[in-house]
């Protein structure tokens, strides 16, 4: 079975991941829409438990999974009770309310979150091991009260941060964890210039980039930057690459990876680098660039799939470093079209690669229906998306364990 599948962040007021919750459907819900919603609500459940991998998914922490009560009812593939919540809507508790289905899946070790504006009467909140305020929606003079009342064993979650005044309002109301993507919006982008050693990386790049390509200069540049040559022969000698021998030198590093794998690891310890961005940002801007990768594979834009790769790398930029993508560009000799892409100035020529970012950033939300709509305008087989994802996101976890 196909199934969309994509997970959503929940951060603490460090921004440290306290969980995810998982976004999905089946796939092909449009193109058999006559199929009973119970059951196709349940197969795609199975699909998460089974095929996917549900504490894959969530890297041993809590897992939020929005499922309608009725699923419930059914027989489910064994599952690690104690780290998933299931997630039960404020309009299903107000229109197919079963307190006594709610107490025996409570008393059978289920955790259940409720989802909505308001609290449900204490009755049925005792039965509630976490609480999701849709600020959405929520009036600010009741939401604002929750935090007060809720107990502490309860777990309390923001949902629908949008933006960083949204998330300083939850902040100063006194929630402490948040859902949304508030965290991925740009702030007040500095001024200041790059540090000396992110100079010395994009003067690599730069190297790399041109015709005139010699090695023993990018090697000699290379041993300038300490950190850089202790980072370059840890990356290589990790699993992530798995040579059989150990490799010492710099020299056999970089030609070993090769022109465009040196560009990408580069431009990633360049986004790493003494970022105080929270480390979902890095694995959201790593899954982008491998998931446009893997798009233009799916396409004829193949022999484009570094230029994909490297646009959606660069989509968090200026949110991840601080700095404007105006200003990295300076110090890159990429083409026209891609520095228009990479700054998203839409035209005849980036048009495709914009697209194929927006699909991405549709995916990240759960916005299946324009998911559907977006693949056919790329002539992308949706069913293929669930799978694409999931490659993305685990070498994406992958990636960010080698460079850490």
């Amino acid at each position: 079975m196909s199934s969309f599948i994509a997970r959503q962040p929940i951060l603490n007021a460090d921004k440290k991941t306290f969980g995810y919750e998982v976004l999905y459907r089946d796939s092909n819900k449009n193109e058999f829409p006559e199929e009973n919603p119970e059951e196709a609500s349940l197969k795609v459940l199975v699909d998460l438990f089974t095929n996917y991998g549900i504490t894959y998914i969530g890297k041993g922490l809590p897992i939020f999974i929005n499922t309608p009560l009725y699923t419930l009812k059914k027989s489910l593939p064994p599952f690690p009770k104690e780290s998933i919540f299931f997630e039960i809507n404020q309009t299903e508790i107000n229109n197919n309310f079963d307190l006594s289905f709610i107490k025996e899946l409570h008393y059978s070790s289920f955790n259940l979150s409720y989802q909505g504006s308001d609290l449900p009467h204490q009755s049925i909140l005792r039965f509630f091991n976490a609480i999701k305020i849709d600020f959405s929606i929520a009036p600010k003079e009741k939401r604002s009260l929750l935090p007060k009342y809720i107990p502490q064993n309860k777990v309390l979650i923001a949902h629908k941060i949008e933006n960083n005044l949204l998330y300083e309002e939850a902040l100063e109301e006194g929630y402490k964890l948040f859902q949304g993507f508030y965290f991925s919006k740009p702030e007040t982008l500095t001024k200041k210039n790059f540090t000396a050693s992110q100079i010395e990386i994009l003067n690599i790049i730069k190297m790399l980039l041109s015709e005139n390509l010699k090695w023993d200069r990018i090697e000699k540049e290379i041993k300038k930057n300490a950190y850089l040559t202790i980072k370059i022969l840890k990356l290589v000698n990790s699993s992530f690459f798995g040579f059989r021998c150990e490799v010492k030198s710099v020299l056999q590093a970089i030609v070993l990876l090769g022109r465009k794998q040196m560009i990408k690891w580069l431009i990633m310890i360049l986004l790493t680098e003494k970022t105080t961005a929270p480390l979902e940002l890095l694995k959201i801007t790593l899954t982008r660039a491998r998931l446009m990768q893997l798009l233009a594979q799916e396409t004829s834009k193949k022999f484009k799939e570094d230029e994909y790769y490297l646009i959606g790398l660069l989509s968090l930029f200026d949110v991840i470093t601080g700095f404007s993508k105006e200003n990295l560009l300076i110090h890159l000799p990429l083409s026209e079209t891609i520095s228009n892409a990479i700054k998203g100035v839409d035209n005849p020529q980036t048009r495709s690669y914009l697209q194929a970012l927006k699909l991405v950033e549709l995916y990240e939300k759960g916005d299946w229906e324009k998911v559907i709509s977006m693949c056919y305008e790329l002539r992308i087989r949706h069913e293929r998306m669930g799978n694409l994802y999931m490659e993305a996101i685990s070498w994406a976890d992958e990636t960010l364990e080698s460079i850490a």
